[in-house]
């Protein structure tokens, strides 16, 4: 007899500003590949979580045949979306991983914070869900993932080719960093992770 439970998965994690500008997203489902389609997606989660009077709790809402989970910090949202048949307890569990883990790699789960370490932030994305199946729901590991692969890299990208950390390099320093790291990832025939 073939059993028919389907493992739990995530179809979109977004991070948005309180105006609705995009700071982190991933989205695992077919119907959510465009551009367009996910600034829709984007402004209808945006406007659910606005209504909310959740007070930096998680909330969850049903709609366009999505159940999405919702978190505020300071000036941002976090949103993690599934099937409308997905277990919302899953779905909250993943939402709380990534915000304790924002909250303890930024100290602060704001906009300015998610910004200044948007590397930081994409690398918990990557560790928390993959092509929309969930990969860990500890935050303390999801941190230390994070840390590991930071140190690997020799400070995870933010610092640039001299040792300067980005937060002290200059508009033009970062953008040449930028450059030299794009020539050598193609010289070495692609960027690695």
């Amino acid at each position: 007899m073939a059993n028919n439970v389907s493992e739990p998965s995530v179809s979109a994690v977004v991070v948005l500003d309180h105006n609705g500008e995009r700071i982190a997203s991933k989205y695992f489902i077919d119907t959510l590949q465009t551009h367009h389609a996910q600034t829709q997606f984007e402004k209808a989660l945006l406007n659910k979580a606005l209504k909310s009077t959740s007070g930096g709790e998680c909330d969850i809402t049903v709609f366009d045949g999505h159940i999405a989970v919702f978190r505020g910090g300071q000036d941002v949202f976090l949103f993690v979306t599934g099937d409308q048949d997905e277990n919302e307890i899953i779905l909250v569990e993943v939402l709380n991983a990534l915000y304790n883990a924002y909250a303890s790699l930024l100290g602060s789960v704001d906009r300015g914070s998610m910004l200044d370490r948007l590397d930081d932030v994409l690398l918990a994305l990557d560790e928390l869900v993959d092509g929309g199946v969930i990969l860990e729901i500890e935050s303390s590991a999801i941190v230390n993932r994070v840390g590991m692969k930071t140190a690997d890299a020799g400070g995870g990208g933010s610092s640039a080719a001299g040792g300067t950390p980005l937060q002290a390099q200059t508009p033009k320093e970062a953008l040449l960093s930028l450059r030299d790291q794009m020539k050598r990832a193609f010289n070495t025939g692609g960027f690695s992770s």
